[in-house]
């Protein structure tokens, strides 16, 4: 029964769309699994000192994953994989896991004895409280997870190498219910240890998964060892710079959760509840149509076709821009129906929703500029330039915990907070100081998409004039989409504290629902190409017509989930 599972879950994937569809499924199961442990926290603990403690936890562990996991990156193992033969892959899949077992290993250790003192210096409040042991203690405890997930990433390679795409694709899957499991059964047995030790079962799961198939295939019948040390060292040379702008992600989050720690107890939490939200539709959207379009990238760039390149980047840009910029729309109008709705019980009380609903507006309007970051990124890696990335995102880090820090000042001016507190619904809501590193994260975000875009079009040429006219169809239908679906909420009427689950969500629902359709209609008034063609795309695979075979895709890894995420 099992090894049949495992064969019905080993398919080739062909096609852009049908790829670009795997790719979504799987982020959008993974999302929603994703929200249901968010709902679980937010019920049992709400906004609270616990679940800042929680989520500070992760702040070394991920870093350390985001930065050892890129050295051993499916992006780079794959290509010297497909160049060796089988006996070669095995003693070369030996090498690897040996190289960064010993390494993660050895990098875990040290921040485990380091904990302490790096726990003091990122969240003094925290850390000064009665909860200092507790956050030393899971912190430590999650220091497992990069060691797990790091093998977890060797492993996909391989997956991925026998195309077993969808097999890797639940491997989130299993890692949230890790979590989950940990909240509902961990929990009421050893505390808050309980919440960490689900996370450890996750990434156990999330590498296990793929044990079986991958053995089956005859790697691991020995103990490995390290048979090829150059090419341990040539691997990790070539991930350097990738590892290190992946590393910039983590250090965002990290200064953003810092400067969080300083505020109302529960702002962490608020920040990234919010940000869990947004990245539903960013890894659905932004990072599925970027993962799906390297392998084109890279092939065009080989054959020396520079146009070909710009046409499927700019491709992709217009469809991320597409789905983006409706999908922002209905967020923003819809946030406290969406917030109420899968966060919204339990200890998770009205104000609560209030900051996180204006938090995940303020996250939203940026959406489409993260989406563009993933995708040109994933241009410049095709055409190994894989440093401009990295300046990029380093000088976004810098300035999204200066600009936060910065906007926490000026907030404490009266005029401003009771500005941003009007503009944003919130002005009678305690702890709204936290909206400002929202803002803060969006600001940079855009302005990085800005700069990386010019600089594209500077290095490439022709990307603006490609996109331009869907960038403008996309804004005129998110507006219009915006519009129809506050309009729809007017009728139906608004919610209150008073408001049931049931009715909240008939509600959102409705202004949903309408919202779609006048967006819709908007891009088939305007002629719009990529409405068109995803019609027409929807229509051949119900008449059975076949898609025309490309390159093997390269499921995202998850160090890079992690990179762009404030919790794995």
């Amino acid at each position: 029964m099992i090894h049949r599972a495992f064969r019905l879950l080993s398919y080739e994937v062909r096609g852009l769309h049908a790829a670009v569809y795997v790719l979504a499924a799987s982020a959008l199961l993974s999302s929603l699994l994703a929200l249901v442990r968010d709902r679980l926290l937010a019920h049992t603990f709400g906004a609270s000192t616990t679940l800042d403690l929680y989520y500070a936890a992760f702040r070394i562990p991920d870093l350390i994953f985001v930065g050892t996991g890129a050295l051993v990156s499916v992006y780079i193992l794959i290509p010297e994989l497909v160049r060796r033969s089988s006996d070669a892959q095995r003693d070369y899949i030996d090498t690897i896991l040996v190289g960064f077992s010993v390494f993660a290993i050895c990098v875990s250790g040290i921040a485990t004895l380091l904990a302490p003192l790096i726990l003091a210096l990122l969240f003094p409040i925290l850390s000064a409280g009665s909860h200092h042991d507790e956050l030393i203690l899971m912190t430590r405890i999650i220091l497992l997870q990069p060691i797990l997930l790091g093998v977890s990433n060797i492993l996909a390679a391989v997956t991925q190498t026998k195309q077993r795409y969808a097999l890797y694709s639940i491997s989130p899957l299993l890692y949230n219910l890790g979590m989950i499991i940990g909240v509902i059964f961990f929990y009421p047995f050893f505390g808050i240890q309980g919440l960490a030790w689900g996370v450890v079962f996750g990434a156990l799961m999330h590498a296990g998964i793929q044990l079986p198939s991958i053995i089956g295939d005859g790697f691991f019948r020995a103990l490995p060892r390290v048979h090829d040390v150059r090419a341990l060292i040539e691997t990790v040379s070539i991930s350097i710079p990738r590892a290190l702008a992946l590393l910039m992600g983590q250090v965002t989050f990290i200064g953003l959760t810092a400067l969080a720690g300083l505020l109302t107890p529960g702002s962490i939490a608020i920040f990234i509840f919010a940000y869990n939200l947004q990245a539903v539709p960013l890894s659905v959207i932004g990072a599925s149509y970027s993962v799906a379009a390297f392998p084109t990238l890279a092939a065009a760039l080989a054959r020396g076709s520079r146009k070909e390149f710009i046409e499927h980047i700019a491709t992709a840009a217009r469809y991320v821009f597409f789905w983006s910029l409706p999908v922002t729309a209905l967020f923003i109008v819809l946030r406290a129906h969406m917030v109420r709705v899968v966060l919204g019980s339990g200890a998770f009380d009205w104000t609560d929703t209030r900051l996180t609903a204006a938090a995940l507006a303020v996250l939203c309007l940026s959406l489409s500029a993260q989406g563009l970051v993933l995708l040109l990124v994933r241009g410049y890696y095709a055409a190994g330039r894989t440093f401009v990335p990295f300046f990029v995102s380093s000088a976004m880090a810098a300035g999204a915990v200066g600009l936060g820090a910065l906007l926490l000042g000026v907030f404490q001016n009266h005029s401003v907070s009771s500005f941003a507190q009007t503009l944003l619904r919130v002005s009678d809501v305690p702890g709204a100081s936290v909206l400002m590193l929202a803002i803060a994260y969006t600001a940079v975000s855009i302005l990085g998409a800005l700069a990386l875009a010019i600089h594209f079009e500077y290095r490439f040429g022709g990307f603006f004039a490609r996109v331009a006219r869907s960038w403008a169809e996309s804004l005129v239908c998110a507006l219009c989409a915006g519009v129809a679906a506050y309009g729809a909420l007017l009728v139906v009427g608004p919610i209150t504290f008073a408001s049931t689950t049931l009715s909240i969500f008939a509600r959102g629902f409705a202004g949903g629902v309408f919202g779609i359709i006048v967006s819709a209609l908007v891009y088939w008034i305007a002629g719009n190409r990529e409405f068109k063609e995803t019609v027409e795309s929807i229509r051949s695979r119900f008449e059975g017509v076949k898609a025309p075979p490309t390159p093997s895709v390269a499921v995202v890894s998850a160090e890079e989930s992690t990179s762009t995420s404030p919790q794995g």
